[in-house]
């Protein structure tokens, strides 16, 4: 909204899925952002040190894999480079197989631009560091990191910006089945590891092209009268 954000779960922890419905089509955002934490005081959130007045009691980890290949400009022309396609779901795979050592409900979206977002909802900060009452902050910065540290052996490598990202307890994160405010396409969840081998790129592009959700005032969809929003090199 004109670069300006809006806080919207004041003074309870998580939005209901008609809350949340209610304000998009209120505030029309470009983008709708989530924590991966879960607050008490949800108000008082803010920045890593203003955060401290806030009390998070649980969270889910969140691991990035961003392929830049995955995303290329032909002529001026932005949209997926097939050659990266694989590379991802490569990588995307070892994670997952790294994660079950550990955890069960891991859970995988696309964030719909250059890659995907691997949600471990059973994660629990005591797995990896003690936990600090004084500062829970700070035990979740120190478990995520161990845990990112730990995922990064398995894959060989990971940037500095996505190891940092995954290892930050104030992150925010693109909600599933919003927009993604810079491709069009909706940021979509696949589902569980099962689910995510069973699905082709392109079926997931498909599920994730916005256009096919837009109708006309006789209900009709509109996709077919629209203007691609990307163009997909074959």
């Amino acid at each position: 909204m004109d670069r300006k954000f809006v806080k919207l779960n004041k003074f309870r922890s998580r939005l209901g899925f008609r809350s949340l419905k209610k304000y998009c089509i209120h505030f029309a955002p470009q983008h709708v952002y989530m924590s991966v934490l879960n607050w008490m005081m949800p108000e008082r959130v803010g920045s890593k040190i203003q955060g401290n007045w806030a009390y998070p009691f649980s969270g889910e980890f969140v691991a990035d894999i961003d392929i830049s290949s995955l995303w290329r400009t032909w002529g001026g022309v932005e949209g997926f480079n097939p050659s990266g396609i694989e590379l991802a779901y490569d990588k995307i795979l070892v994670l997952i197989e790294k994660i079950q050592e550990n955890y069960d409900e891991i859970h995988v979206v696309f964030s719909g631009k250059r890659g995907f977002h691997v949600h471990v909802w059973d994660f629990d900060i005591r797995d990896w560091t003690h936990y600090d009452e004084r500062n829970p902050i700070k035990s979740h910065e120190v478990a995520r990191f161990l845990y990112t540290r730990h995922l990064k052996a398995a894959l060989g490598e990971m940037g500095r910006y996505h190891f940092l990202l995954s290892s930050d307890p104030m992150r925010l994160m693109t909600v599933p089945f919003t927009l993604n405010g810079e491709t069009g396409k909706i940021c979509f969840y696949v589902g569980g590891p099962r689910e995510f081998e069973k699905l082709t790129f392109q079926e997931i592009l498909r599920r994730s092209d916005a256009r096919q959700y837009v109708y006309d005032n006789g209900f009709r969809p509109l996709h077919s009268h629209l203007e691609p929003l990307l163009r997909i090199r074959r």
